[in-house]
């Protein structure tokens, strides 16, 4: 289940990048902020997963975080 926290590029091209590192850390984040919940709950990891993810899905805001403008 590690997958939910790696970028579209780490799981497309199996690289890690500083970028792959930042975008690991802004779900860890997220799921801090949402109280230790799942990131993508009821998706897996597939084609159809990483097409969403690569069209630009994103886990919801947080409750206890604010929503950027």
């Amino acid at each position: 289940m590690h997958w939910r926290w790696m970028a579209y590029e780490a799981l497309t091209d199996m690289k890690s990048t500083l970028s792959s590192d930042v975008w690991s850390f802004g779900i860890t984040l997220w799921e801090i902020y949402s109280l230790g919940q799942v990131p993508y709950p009821g998706h897996n990891c597939t084609e159809e997963f990483l097409g969403l993810l690569k069209d630009g899905l994103r886990p919801e805001c947080p409750e206890l975080a604010e929503p950027l403008m």
